[in-house]
């Protein structure tokens, strides 16, 4: 299994290729990322899914974005990509098949992770309010007293990632997730399992990518 491939903006959607898991930052109030994103379009079942949820003008061009990065990989047409949801909510790739998908946003922010094996990404803006202390475990509390609100939102958004990771995001506690500081990322453990996450700082973000302990570095 390859590394992780980051891209950032609209333009380097080409240098996505070949099956490496890729994590693509974008700012959905730029002009280019929504000229780029008006190269795929919405399918009814896409409007339906998308009609209830909150922020809805945000997840459609996430969608399309995210049908365009998966065209790109898969070598179809973005029309021809189906996104659905799992039993949990979580958006799911119905076609191709083989595909794993992961999204998450802070409106201008947008983070799409697509990998042919389980992955997980999350994101955080560097100004936003630090979690609350009981989003971290005791052996947490001890180890981060004294930590920058940087490396708190850091922690909860591997959390995140982890979460999605092993699609259990709506259904656990971030303090039943554990983080430990690694010389290359952070390591993640909860009784459902285990994950490495990469985390970088870029756009006064924090983004964090997860993928399965056991499978190369982030």
């Amino acid at each position: 299994m390859s590394e992780t491939v980051w891209l950032s903006g609209a333009d380097d959607l080409t240098k996505a290729t070949g099956d490496a898991p890729v994590v693509w930052y974008l700012r959905l109030d730029e002009p280019e990322t929504e000229r780029l994103a008006g190269g795929a379009t919405l399918s009814a079942a896409d409007l339906q899914d998308l009609a209830a949820k909150p922020e809805a003008g945000m997840r459609a061009l996430r969608r399309r974005l995210s049908k365009l990065l998966l065209a790109r990989l898969s070598g179809l047409h973005p029309d021809e990509i189906i996104i659905g949801r799992s039993a949990l909510g979580a958006p799911q790739v119905l076609h191709p098949e083989g595909w794993h998908i992961s999204l998450a946003g802070r409106f201008p922010h947008c983070l799409i992770g697509l990998s042919r094996t389980p992955i997980g990404v999350d994101i955080e803006p560097l100004d936003t309010e630090p979690p609350p202390e009981d989003s971290f475990t005791r052996t947490e509390r001890l180890a981060l007293q004294g930590v920058t609100d940087t490396t708190l939102i850091t922690r909860w958004t591997a959390k995140e990632a982890h979460a999605k990771c092993l699609g259990i995001a709506s259904g656990i506690d971030a303090d039943a997730m554990e983080t430990v500081e690694l010389e290359d990322g952070l390591r993640v453990v909860s009784h459902q399992g285990e994950t490495r996450v990469h985390v970088r700082l870029e756009n006064g973000t924090v983004q964090a990518v997860a993928r399965l302990a056991g499978s190369d570095a982030p």
